[in-house]
């Protein structure tokens, strides 16, 4: 993984070496996307292009795109109005930085550099068209964005387990398996194997974000890069507060078994499936 995101990171400074330093909005579109973090989703897409013949070379367009659709959800997740977050990733919020207003619209420029890098990636006219739709699909108003306001819906109020489910599935199960389709497509997977590689980012998503509402409970600071407890402070629907602590764990572990069942007969998908399983004692 650790050579992987190596890899990302090296692509994506050379992505930004075109930006325009004098601008305030392409500064704060740099600083966000260079605070770090684990570009877990990056090195999924990689994954998943190798485990169906690719290099991940190959998709470090769609890759870079993906981490730009996640990128704007952090920043405007952290605004006043959603989760008035000041660290992000050990670093001061976006909008602590460069102001409300500029990152509003820096998060709203990140959407469409992504579809523009889409455009531009030299993938072939029906990749770059299924790339498109299925990023659309994935965090729009059935996807993340809609996950988002889910969540913000439910603040305060007692939700199903199922409803919680529905939010981890929109807002975190949606991108992930995003990147395991365009890794995937990239490389020229069939039908078959993209539904597989799909159905893992889903369910992995899902065991991800159980496991990011764990660690606020249980982490601190400076293991999470971003301020703990805030679930709590803002009464949210985590599957921590339906289950408990305990059974929270088993949840988590539960959908990474059916993330690995949907793998099922893929044989070079092993490095997917431990990554998986690290996933699960992560600390940050």
């Amino acid at each position: 993984m650790a050579a992987r995101k190596s890899l990302f990171d090296e692509y994506l400074r050379d992505y930004l070496s075109g930006f325009d330093k004098a601008s305030g909005l392409q500064a704060a579109c740099a600083y966000s996307l260079s605070a770090g973090g684990k570009r877990l989703r990056p090195v999924l897409a990689m994954l998943a292009c190798e485990t169906v013949g690719g290099a991940a070379e190959q998709v470090m367009g769609a890759a870079l795109a993906v981490e730009m659709i996640h990128t704007f959800s952090l920043i405007h997740d952290d605004l006043p109005a959603i989760d008035n977050d000041d660290m992000r990733r050990g670093m001061a919020t976006c909008h602590n930085v460069f102001g409300e207003a500029t990152a509003i619209l820096a998060g709203d420029a990140l959407i469409f550099a992504a579809f523009a890098l889409i455009g531009s990636s030299g993938y072939a006219p029906a990749v770059q068209a299924d790339l498109a739709r299925k990023t659309a699909e994935c965090c729009g108003l059935k996807g993340l964005i809609e996950g988002e306001y889910a969540d913000i819906m439910a603040e305060g109020r007692h939700v199903s387990l199922d409803a919680i489910e529905q939010i981890y599935r929109r807002k975190t199960g949606k991108l992930f398996e995003l990147c395991l389709y365009a890794g995937g497509r990239v490389a020229g997977g069939g039908s078959d194997q993209l539904t597989a590689l799909e159905h893992f980012g889903a369910h992995l998503g899902l065991a991800f974000q159980a496991i990011d509402d764990i660690l606020d409970v249980t982490s601190n600071i400076d293991a999470l890069g971003k301020t703990p407890g805030k679930d709590a402070l803002q009464d949210k629907a985590t599957i921590v507060k339906a289950l408990g602590l305990e059974r929270a764990k088993e949840w988590a572990q539960k959908e990474t078994s059916r993330a690995v069942a949907a793998l099922d007969g893929i044989t070079t998908a092993g490095t997917l499936i431990d990554l998986a399983h690290d996933l699960l004692g992560r600390v940050k």
